[in-house]
Parts: C-alpha cells; sequence; structure tokens
C-alpha cells in the first residue's frame, strides 16, 4: 500500500503525542509499505527521507501556538498548501489527523476524485469545550468539527473516551490506541540526575501544571523535601516558572530532551506526575510504566489518560484538588518500588509493533 500520513507538527521537530504516533507507525509500516508524512517542511522546503519512510514539505513552517492557541492562521494556511501537492498523487490510504481540522477538506476530494481510503485520526473531540477555549467564537470551531464529522465515513478514536465521544454523535469509530517503543525503553540507561516527582509535556493550560506545583508546595508544609523536575517547552513556561518562585519551590525546569535521555531521567524518578485536564490519550503515562514508575493522574471527562491508570497497581488517580492529588503523590512515592513489576507488565502490552499491526489490518481491510 501506498499511505500518506497528513498533520501540520512532525516529530522529532515538534515533540508531542500526535508527532510521536505518526513517526513510530510510519518507521514500522514503511518496512511493507511506501510511507509518505506531510507535515510543515521544519527541516526545510525539500523532501526527506527519513528512516525508511518520507517526509514531503508542505511549505514554511509556522508557529503552531498563538497567545497559548493553536493558530488558526497556520492551520489555514497549511491546509491551502498541502491541497495542490496532495491532489496530484495517488495513494492507497490517506490519515489525516482530526485536528486542527481544516486538513481534512483537501484529504477529503483525494478521497472523492482519487479513489483513495481516508481515515480521520481523532486524538480528541472537543464539542462544547470549544466555548471555553475560544468564547463565543468557539461556535465556528465548533462547527468545522462537526462539519468533519459528518464528512469522514472511515475513523480512528485512539481512546475509548474519544470513541466514546464520536459514538454519541452516531459515528462508528475503531479504536486503535498509542503505544510506546517499549524495547527501546527497555534498553535505556537511568540518568545520573534523580527527581522524586517528575513531569513531561507540553507547557499549556490544559497540563494542569499549577495543580502540581500547589501540591507540592502542600508536601513541603507537610515535611517533605521532594526534587521535582518539570521537562517541556510552551507559553505557559514562564507563568509556571514565576508561580513556582511565589510557592518558594525549587524546582528543576528544562527544555525538552532527547527521547533517550527522557527516558533515563524517568527511570531515575519514582513517580510521574500527570495533572492534565485534556488528554486525547496519554503515551507520557505509559512510558513512565514502561520506567517501571507508578503514575498520578487527574481524573477528567475529557482526559482518556485515567483509563491507563488500574488504581493501586500502576499509579493512582486523583481529583482535580491540590490536597487530594498531593496524598496521591506521597502515596505513589512511599509505594514506587512495590508497583514497578505491574507497571512494567502493563506498559508492555502497548508496544508500538503491536499497535502497527492493528492498523494495517485495518487500512487493508
Amino acid at each position: 500500500m501506498k499511505i500518506a500520513f497528513i498533520y501540520d507538527a512532525v516529530y522529532p521537530w515538534v515533540k508531542g503525542g500526535v508527532e510521536r504516533r505518526i513517526y513510530e507507525l510510519s518507521k514500522r509500516l514503511a518496512r511493507r509499505h511506501e510511507v509518505h508524512v506531510f507535515g510543515f517542511g521544519w527541516w526545510g522546503k525539500y523532501d526527506l527521507e527519513f528512516e525508511g519512510f518520507k517526509l514531503r514539505a508542505v511549505c514554511k513552517p509556522e508557529k503552531l501556538y498563538k497567545g497559548g492557541r493553536r493558530s488558526i492562521t497556520a492551520a489555514l494556511k497549511f491546509s491551502l498548501k498541502l491541497a495542490p501537492k496532495l491532489l496530484k498523487e495517488e495513494f492507497d490510504v490517506l490519515d489525516c489527523q482530526a485536528f486542527p481540522y481544516f486538513s481534512f477538506f483537501p484529504s477529503k476530494f483525494h478521497e472523492l476524485f482519487r479513489r483513495s481510503r481516508l481515515f480521520v485520526t481523532w486524538h480528541e473531540f472537543w464539542g462544547d469545550y470549544w466555548f471555553e477555549y475560544l468564547g463565543p467564537a468557539g461556535f465556528f470551531g465548533k462547527l468545522v468539527e462537526r462539519l468533519v464529522v459528518k464528512g469522514s465515513r472511515r475513523n480512528i478514536a485512539v481512546s475509548n473516551a474519544v470513541a466514546r465521544d464520536l459514538r454519541l454523535l452516531g459515528v462508528d469509530c475503531s479504536v486503535i490506541p498509542n503505544g510506546i517503543s517499549f524495547g527501546e525503553i527497555e534498553s535505556c540507561k537511568a540518568s545520573d540526575f534523580s527527581s522524586d516527582v517528575i513531569f513531561v509535556g507540553r507547557l499549556i493550560r490544559e497540563k494542569n501544571v499549577d495543580l502540581l506545583l500547589e501540591s507540592l508546595s502542600i508536601l513541603k508544609e507537610s515535611g517533605y523535601r521532594l526534587d521535582c523536575a518539570i521537562i517541556g517547552e510552551g507559553p505557559e513556561r514562564a507563568a509556571i516558572e514565576r508561580k513556582a518562585r511565589e510557592l518558594g519551590l525549587e524546582v528543576c525546569m528544562e527544555n525538552f530532551l532527547s527521547y533517550e535521555e527522557m527516558i533515563g531521567r524517568l527511570k531515575a524518578s519514582k513517580v510521574f506526575a500527570f495533572p492534565s485536564l485534556r488528554e486525547g490519550f496519554g503515551i507520557s503515562v505509559l512510558e513512565a510504566n514502561a520506567c517501571g514508575i507508578p503514575a498520578v493522574v487527574v481524573k477528567s471527562d475529557k482526559s482518556a489518560a485515567s483509563e491507563l491508570i488500574v488504581e493501586g497497581k500502576n499509579g493512582f488517580l486523583s481529583s482535580n484538588n491540590a490536597e487530594e492529588f498531593a496524598e496521591k503523590l506521597a502515596l505513589a512515592i512511599e509505594n514506587s518500588k512495590k508497583m514497578r513489576k505491574f507497571c512494567i507488565e502493563f506498559a508492555r502490552e502497548f508496544d508500538w509493533n503491536l499497535i502497527a499491526e492493528r492498523l494495517e489490518v485495518l487500512y487493508g481491510s
């Protein structure tokens, strides 16, 4: 099969769950198929052979975020520039990431006029959250999202939570979860830089890092002396650093590391803190488990990460409350070593090789 993945951000130039999924699946599917990844040309204007698949530069990259929110201008530009490049070629399968929506429309034209099989992969479904995100202008975001829902015949959800939201609208979908490179994680060595609590992720409002800082402050007042590392980049970084200073916390703030370095830091930590309120899946929870450490996750209707927690076995669930989150952090630290074996065995079931096989069967069905 000739397969094309479509998403504006591309790993490793942009590090996030969606980018990582496309990268890992492309590597594996390219062993038996011809795989192309269409994205902003973070590497330059030219097309690039990369780890067995082809990176296709749609246009020069734009800033993905503006004022802490995904840039509508960047999404529109990507969609407009994508159309002529995509439509001049034939593909058997297109896998278009639903968000940020506009790239669905040239992909749909390809399905109609080039007879390709278009799959839309849903990492989240926003619905009424659009109004919280954009205020009254959220009407237009919700409208575009519904147009994609109505126009897509083949849908993939990365979690049961996303699948439930789609099925409530009468949309049929298959669940193909995200995964982890279990063998690669297993081979990484623990870092010399250890921490009691670690967070890894994009520093945006929805990641709710303030809750982690407030919880650490509560534990500090209770007599805990904890080392915390926050690894990531994003528009909320300055605000997070300011809040840490206001609370009198000594937090190690670092930019995104290489994958090997990040895994090493997880292996040298006791607990992974994941206070995110919106999450289509939560790959980093599985990566932490594969490193042998439990995760403390906020239970939220809009976060599928809580589906990955077996309470007391590979982590703990908390409400969006600093005192409860602090309590669960302390519990996870105390029981971290006991939970190590279950964490690793649970994560093993999400190896990318198994996920790629399931996706390949779906594409060909």
